[in-house]
């Protein structure tokens, strides 16, 4: 089989599933991976033979994608905001979305830092990401401030062993532990920043989704049920009111339909400053909020 009798053949097989320029774009990068052949080959060289060894694996891959797992876990990573991170089974796929949410959280770190005095002085940073899940913006944070300490917690020992792999593959240090947000935090006032992509999708939505995410990634991490869709933004809420500094900034990934409810809900729960942000495509699917100092009544 030459590449493009492998490529034209499996872009044909994936049109259920993908557009073509999807499928190509997936079937190349398989290429690469598994047989050491630029994308470009395609274009460059596509009547290549490949060799029996290396279509076997290909192949299965390509079943694997036909079958619709998640491309991110047949190749077992993604590239998030500079970052290999390591996925399979357990953890979400991080999605571009969330990486906005990220810088837009370096944005707001950077203030900090250049301030001085909204961090008590020379006192490092301290983020907490919650629903950690692979480590994604942990990671990303935590290797844009090495001086910051950086804590991520989650509910599954899975994802949180794929999350301390990912740190050590990054070389940055994040502290990883078990933890329920559904349930009440005791600890006292200590983060400048509180992040999370939280389960926001309601039941109802599954019918919209794709069957690779649908199958495959965790429903866990996903899905909140429709009669209480703000579950964990109350939860998170919660938390960042026990957890964070006064002026310290509660950030999340939303459901773009409940921007007005969130920002109700944490303005019920004694934030300001809140801001809903769209990500590229317009959507509204960040917000943010400041804990009210002492003196603000």
């Amino acid at each position: 089989m030459t590449v493009k009798e492998y490529i034209d053949q499996w872009t044909e097989a994936l049109k259920s599933l993908y557009s073509r320029e999807e499928s190509k774009a997936m079937l190349a990068t398989l290429l690469d991976a598994f047989c050491n052949l630029p994308a470009y080959t395609y274009y460059s060289d596509p009547h290549r033979l490949l060799s029996d060894e290396s279509l076997v694996n290909l192949l299965r891959a390509s079943d694997d994608l036909l079958l619709g797992r998640p491309f991110q876990y047949i190749l077992g990573k993604t590239l998030f905001e500079s970052c290999i991170i390591n996925v399979r089974e357990g953890v979400l796929v991080p999605r571009p979305e969330t990486a906005e949410l990220v810088r837009w959280a370096r944005t707001i770190l950077e203030q900090k830092t250049e301030s001085g005095s909204e961090v008590d002085g020379i006192a490092p940073l301290s983020v907490l990401d919650v629903c950690t899940g692979s480590g994604a913006i942990a990671i990303s944070l935590a290797k844009s401030f090495p001086l910051a300490e950086v804590y991520g917690v989650d509910i599954s020992e899975e994802a949180l062993a794929i999350a301390e792999e990912n740190a050590k593959a990054n070389n940055v240090r994040v502290r990883f532990s078990q933890a329920d947000i559904l349930q009440p935090s005791s600890s006292n006032p200590s983060f400048d920043l509180f992040i999370s992509n939280p389960p926001y999708v309601r039941s109802s939505e599954k019918r919209f989704m794709r069957r690779n995410v649908l199958e495959y990634e965790p429903h866990i991490a996903l899905f909140v049920p429709d009669y209480d869709p703000l579950l964990f933004f109350r939860a998170l809420a919660d938390w960042g009111a026990a957890l964070l500094k006064h002026g310290g900034v509660l950030m999340v990934e939303i459901n773009e339909v409940m921007g007005e409810k969130i920002t109700t809900l944490l303005c019920s729960k004694g934030y300001s400053a809140i801001e809903v942000r769209s990500d590229i495509n317009g959507k509204p699917r960040m917000c943010c909020a400041v804990k009210r100092t002492a003196h603000v009544q």
